[in-house]
C-alpha cells in the first residue's frame, strides 16, 4: 500500500508549520507528526496559539457567564455563542482550557430552556437540524462533558433522527440530509467511550453507510435542488454545511476512511493539490469571522491529516 507521503507532489510540512500561523503550527505537531503531550516544541505551539489570533481574538469577547458573543447562543448568525464553540473546536483550541471549558457549560445551561436562548426553532421540530445537534454534542464532548446529563437528550435525538427519520430535516424537505448525516457522525464520533453505547455505534455506521451509498464526491443526496455550490469547493471554515472534505473528515472520526467507497473521494481530493502539495481553500463566510485565516494553509492541514489516516505509513510512524 502507498503510504501518503508517496500521494503528494510536494511537501507541505514546512509550510503548515510556519511560525506566524501557531494554531495550524500546533495541529500539524500533533496530528501531521504525532508529538505527544509532553513535547516541548507541541507544548509552546499551543500556549502561542491560545493567546493569538484568530483563538484569543475569539476568547477575549468571553463573558463572565461563559457566553463568547452575541445576545445569544444562537445569534448573530455564525458569531454567536454556538458558532464560536464549533470554531474554537476546528482552530485547535485546548479542551482543558478554562475559558473553553467555561463556554461549552454555558450552553449546556442554555440547553435547558432553547426558547431563550434561540434555538427554540431546532426543538419545536421533533426531528432535524441534526447538523446543529451534532455540533454541540461534538464541541461539548471535545471540553470534557461528552458524559454529562445534559447531553444526553441531544445524543437520543440524534439516534432516533436516524433510527427513526433517516436523518430527514424540514430545511431539505423532508429528505434525509447529508449535510445533518455528516455532523450527526462528527458529533457522536466525538463522545468518550464511556458514552458510546450501541445505541451510538448503530447510529454512527448507519451515518456513515448513508454518505458512503452515494457518489460522495459527486454529493447527489436527496435533494429538491442541485448540490450546492460548496460540495465540490473546499471551504474553510465551515459552519452546518459540508463539503467532499468534509464529509470524508466525518467518515475518518467514525474510523471508517478504510471503507473502499471513499477511494473516489480520496483520489478527486489528491487530484486537487498543487505542484507544492498544498490545497486551495476559500473562505466564504470570512466577512463574518473575528480573524481572517489563511484557508489554504487549513484545507491542506485538514487534507494531510485525512490522508495519513487513509494511507498510513508501512512502518507505522
Amino acid at each position: 500500500m502507498m503510504d501518503w507521503r508517496s500521494l503528494l507532489h510536494g511537501d507541505p510540512v514546512p509550510w503548515l508549520l510556519e511560525r506566524r500561523d501557531p494554531a495550524v503550527r500546533a495541529l500539524t505537531l500533533r496530528q501531521v507528526l504525532d508529538r505527544g503531550t509532553r513535547d516541548a516544541e507541541l507544548r509552546e505551539a499551543q500556549q502561542r496559539a491560545m493567546s493569538s489570533p484568530p483563538i484569543s481574538t475569539m476568547l477575549k469577547r468571553q463573558r463572565a457567564d461563559g457566553a463568547l458573543a452575541g445576545p445569544n447562543m444562537y445569534a448573530p448568525k455564525y458569531q454567536g455563542t454556538h458558532w464560536s464553540n464549533l470554531l474554537l473546536v476546528e482552530y485547535g483550541a485546548d479542551p482543558g482550557d478554562p475559558r473553553i471549558r467555561r463556554a461549552a457549560r454555558r450552553v449546556l445551561e442554555d440547553l435547558a430552556d432553547p426558547e431563550a436562548h434561540g434555538i427554540g426553532w431546532v426543538f419545536s421540530h421533533d426531528h432535524g437540524a441534526s447538523c446543529f445537534v451534532g455540533s454541540v454534542i461534538r464541541y461539548v464532548a471535545l471540553a470534557g462533558y461528552g458524559a454529562d446529563a445534559r447531553l444526553e437528550p441531544l445524543v437520543q435525538r440524534l439516534v432516533r433522527d436516524s433510527k427513526k427519520y433517516d436523518a430527514a430535516c424540514w430545511i431539505n424537505g423532508e429528505e434525509p440530509c447529508a449535510w445533518g448525516y455528516a455532523r450527526l457522525v462528527w458529533g457522536l464520533a466525538a463522545l468518550p467511550e464511556t458514552a458510546r453505547t450501541r445505541e451510538v455505534e448503530r447510529t454512527l455506521r448507519r451515518g456513515v453507510e448513508f454518505l458512503l451509498s452515494y457518489r460522495l464526491e459527486r454529493g447527489r443526496y436527496p435533494t429538491a435542488t442541485e448540490p450546492s455550490y460548496l460540495w465540490r469547493q473546499l471551504s474553510f471554515p465551515l459552519f452546518y454545511q459540508a463539503d467532499v472534505l468534509f464529509v470524508l473528515r466525518a467518515i475518518d472520526a467514525a474510523g471508517a476512511i478504510d471503507d473502499s467507497r471513499a477511494q473516489p473521494a480520496l483520489a478527486w481530493l489528491l487530484s486537487r493539490q498543487d505542484a507544492r502539495g498544498r490545497w486551495a481553500g476559500r473562505a466564504p463566510y470570512a466577512d463574518r469571522m473575528p480573524s481572517k485565516v489563511d484557508a489554504s494553509k487549513w484545507v491542506t492541514l485538514q487534507v494531510v491529516t485525512l490522508l495519513k489516516h487513509a494511507f498510513p505509513e508501512e512502518n507505522g510512524t
